[in-house]
């Protein structure tokens, strides 16, 4: 067997392995881990060759929409209008800037993967142990591992003591497994392979060496980093722009052609259609709407980490309000990722424990009264205490990150807690017990204990498996086995206390009278049961509730056992009647059409495992649903990439995870989800009245244009003039349009799902229905005016133009309801901006500067009043049609 043979190295004796690579218990000889280094190079992942700054600053530009403003930027530069040509580039330099900022994520991804996986090994070589960096790692090197430690390849166990790996990262799995050296069947998933170690995993207790099988990219770790690599999602916002682009392209060119040959047949001379069809260019092209689009996103995005939701790619802000299926994990979305004591078993009763996780506050209830006082209920005290004495674990808070620490195992950690909550400082306890002897956890059996000296008199601690424990004690159990069943039918891990009182003589001769410690664990006093759970967050169930009545498909894709992941699922609402449940064991046997047929009624996956998350999401991707993901291991990334919005778990996430993700929930809480769909889908409304706003005045000043060249007439409005329009006028109230404050009841409108586009037919219409008014009522001061001064005629149409776009950027607060409804002064920003690009229009028309500019001629009060009342038709045609539509609905 070699590294390029494909082989399933848990299914073959550990003799052949050793013949297979060449080696054996004395490990490599540094002859042939040269040679393996230099066939198979080192164990490390590939590094990608990084495009430099320059090359991606330029990429930015890659796009129909920027395409045409460049054709426009030069186009205006060249008929002598450079400033204006600069302003176009300048708009596109500063979007160019924020998109470089922006890449190389997949890049960074890659690089926090290596770096996450890095890890010292100690190594067999020579037939003598040494310390190397896993980047020298071989396959056939014969690796030591023991707690705290890092796997650094994908090994086959040799030997294993007491050895318990987590293997979250790429199972998704949080409990610990137990390893050991037997040979297995040959098709395994990777958690039923418990004779193997993966790179990137960590080991919670206990020692093993193993041969290295597998390195490098070769690793499963490896192979999700291909993975990485290969996949690329596009946002919707970036297909709908696309689109877009296209279309104006198009549109702008077919128009152009046809009025040009127009003007040509009507004897129009080519300079003058030189100068009208430069005017309609820039008529059509949004010089402003990339400005507009970003800052809308930037702010979503400012919002949302408001909520505890760090926005990491702007376009992903839109993509999250048009999410209708979430994929969550259990682990630190629905709970709290902390193990808690919830219920004690203990002289006859049941008591209910209170509390958040590892928080060392909470109460303890019985019979529906608060315990007062441990000592008042037998043996509760002598529980916690055999508790404490038996937990090696230790619990931090950091105050700066808001987050606990645990050192050791999460049921000890617990049982730490418990203490405290019983008024029981675990170090005082440790100071007053003398520890004798300390027999480990005993995998078989399930078990560990302790052997302690108290005020000259000796006891023996036990805490494991309730079966053993039982076992081994004296009580009369008859109800405890009833209530046994009803613990683990609540979702509780179950654990049992007893203990033994001993002669001191005993106790101080045990280590050299070499006694079977098995046989000493026998007649014990049973003292209780503990029932851990992960603490499930406040509130996730209302929270679920309210999702699902917006008709959002939620599911929960977890590596745990599944009567953990229904227990959950159950609880918080996710899992109701008449929905499924598939285990990992399913997806080796179900097709992927298969899959997309029932996935429509399955909210929980359990034991899933990273190439079946894939498959969820493709299969959901198959019905046409926007999928929202969330990881927090390695396991989590390929999914994450390929799902439309990848959320990492801010407080839990591997480094791997962030960088991967789209977004990272800086509480891990699945209400900031909720508070980020509703703000996403406040910025996917905000974005639909941007594009109304800006595309129904340039359809207003294209009609005018056109309207002016078929009639022929004068041109109404100098290229100078329409720029002004679009990058003063449009820009400041477009930019105060993006701040309006957030609709009422947008979870309850329902997803707004994949296949809602930003610009439709049904916006098309509207963009009609608000800019033939606009173009008829310009088109008509333009002509009445011609007749007196054309100057003249061209700043009435320049004013009564710009009052019809400040009327419609108060139209465009809201598709339905009135602008008295919602408030005139809701705004701020709006009525600033109104009364700013009022200034500004009345610089343009009086200062003489500005009037040589844009040849602009001053207005009398009287011609102001004209304008008023024309471009306020606009306001009153709006409200008429919102009327109309509330009336229906």
């Amino acid at each position: 067997m070699n590294e390029k043979k494909s082989a399933k190295p848990w299914h073959i004796p550990i003799e052949q392995i050793f013949i297979d690579l060449n080696t054996g218990p004395e490990g490599l000889s540094s002859q042939e881990v040269k040679k393996k280094l230099k066939k198979f190079g080192a164990n490390k992942l590939s590094e990608p060759k990084r495009e430099t700054l320059l090359h991606v600053f330029i990429r930015q530009f890659q796009s129909p929409l920027i395409y045409i403003l460049l054709i426009a930027a030069t186009i205006i530069f060249f008929i002598g209008h450079r400033l204006d040509g600069f302003i176009v580039v300048g708009v596109l330099l500063f979007n160019a800037f924020i998109g470089t900022i922006q890449e190389g994520r997949a890049q960074s991804i890659l690089e926090s993967l290596r770096r996450f996986i890095k890890a010292d090994s100690m190594v067999m070589r020579d037939g003598e142990g040494t310390v190397i960096p896993d980047e020298q790692l071989v396959v056939g090197d014969i690796i030591m591992v023991q707690a705290g430690e890092r796997i650094p390849a994908d090994a086959r166990i040799i030997e294993a003591r007491d050895l318990i790996i987590n293997e979250a990262l790429l199972t998704g799995e949080s409990a610990g497994l137990k390893k050991n050296a037997e040979v297995l069947a040959a098709d395994l998933p990777i958690y039923k392979q418990k004779n193997m170690l993966f790179k990137g995993t960590y080991v919670l207790s206990g020692f093993g060496t193993a041969v290295v099988v597998a390195t490098g990219e070769r690793t499963e770790v490896g192979k999700l980093h291909k993975t990485i690599e290969e996949v690329s999602v596009e946002m919707p916002i970036q297909k709908d722009l696309a689109t877009l682009s296209r279309w104006i392209l198009i549109g702008v060119f077919g128009i152009c052609l046809s009025l040009f040959l127009f003007g040509l047949l009507t004897g129009r001379s080519f300079h003058d259609l030189l100068i009208i069809l430069t005017a309609l260019f820039i008529c059509v092209v949004p010089e402003g709407l990339p400005v507009a689009l970003t800052l809308t996103l930037v702010s979503g995005a400012y919002r949302m980490a408001k909520q505890n939701v760090l926005v990491k790619r702007f376009q992903a802000v839109e993509a999250l309000g048009r999410v209708d299926t979430l994929v969550i994990d259990k682990t630190g979305t629905l709970t709290r990722n902390e193990m808690m004591v919830q219920k004690i078993y203990v002289d006859n009763q049941v008591i209910e424990v209170s509390g958040k996780g590892y928080d060392e506050s909470g109460e303890l209830i019985a019979q529906n009264k608060k315990i007062e006082c441990v000592e008042d209920i037998d043996g509760l005290h002598l529980l916690a205490v055999a508790g404490a004495l038996l937990s090696n674990a230790e619990v931090a808070y950091d105050r700066k990150e808001k987050l606990f620490t645990v050192k050791g195992d999460p049921t000890e950690a617990a049982l730490h807690i418990l203490a405290h909550k019983l008024l029981i400082d675990p170090i005082e306890i440790k100071q007053q017990y003398e520890l004798i002897y300390a027999i480990p956890f005993n995998s078989v059996h399930g078990f560990q204990a302790g052997f302690f000296i108290h005020d000259n008199e000796g006891y023996l601690f036990v805490m494991g498996k309730p079966e053993f424990v039982l076992e081994k004690s004296l009580n009369d159990f008859s109800k405890v086995n009833d209530l046994l069943e009803q613990f683990l039918s609540e979702g509780l891990r179950v654990i049992a206390l007893g203990y033994k009182k001993l002669s001191v003589e005993e106790l101080k001769n045990i280590k050299n009278e070499n006694k079977d410690y098995l046989r000493m664990i026998s007649d014990l006093t049973f003292l209780g049961l503990c029932g851990l759970q992960d603490a499930i967050r406040e509130g996730v169930g209302e929270l679920i509730h309210q999702v699902r009545n917006t008709y959002m498909h939620v599911i929960m894709a977890t590596g745990d056992h599944r009567d953990t992941a229904l227990y959950v699922a159950k609880k918080v609402g996710i899992f109701q009647k008449g929905d499924e449940l598939i285990e990992g064991t399913q997806f080796a046997t179900m097709k992927q059409k298969e899959l997309d047929k029932q996935i429509e009624r399955v909210t929980v996956f359990s034991r899933v495992l990273p190439q079946y998350k894939l498959k969820i999401i493709e299969a959901l991707h198959a019905r046409g649903n926007m999928v929202a993901m969330t990881g927090d291991g390695v396991n989590d990334v390929p999914s994450m990439v390929v799902a439309d919005v990848g959320i990492a778990m801010g407080k839990i996430g591997t480094e791997v995870t962030k960088q991967a993700a789209d977004m990272i929930l800086l509480d891990d809480s699945f209400g900031s989800i909720v508070d980020g769909i509703e703000e996403g889908r406040h910025v996917f409304y905000t974005l639909k009245r941007v594009v109304l706003y800006f595309f129904a005045t340039n359809i207003g000043e294209i009609l005018l244009i056109m309207s002016a060249l078929f009639a022929q007439l004068p041109i109404p409005l100098f290229a100078p003039q329409i720029l002004w329009l679009n990058l003063v006028t449009d820009g400041f109230l477009d930019i105060s349009l993006t701040l309006e404050p957030k609709e009422k009841d947008l979870l309850k409108r329902g997803p707004v799902g994949r296949n809602v586009k930003l610009f439709d037919k049904k916006l098309l219409i509207k963009m009609l229905y608000m800019g033939v008014p606009m173009a008829i009522g310009s088109l008509v001061v333009f002509i009445y005016y011609s007749s007196i001064d054309l100057n003249l005629a061209r700043t009435m149409t320049l004013g009564t133009m710009a009052l019809f776009q400040w009327f419609n950027a108060w139209n465009c607060r809201s598709e339905t309801d009135s602008i008295f409804k919602i408030g005139l002064l809701s705004n701020r920003w709006l009525v600033v901006a109104t009364l700013f690009v009022f200034s500004l229009q009345v610089l343009i028309i009086y200062n003489p500067l500005m009037q040589k500019i844009f040849k602009t001629v001053p207005l009398s009060l009287n011609q102001w009043l004209l304008l008023m009342l024309v471009a306020s038709s606009i306001l009153i045609i709006e409200e008429f049609r919102k009327y109309i539509v509330n009336k229906r609905t």
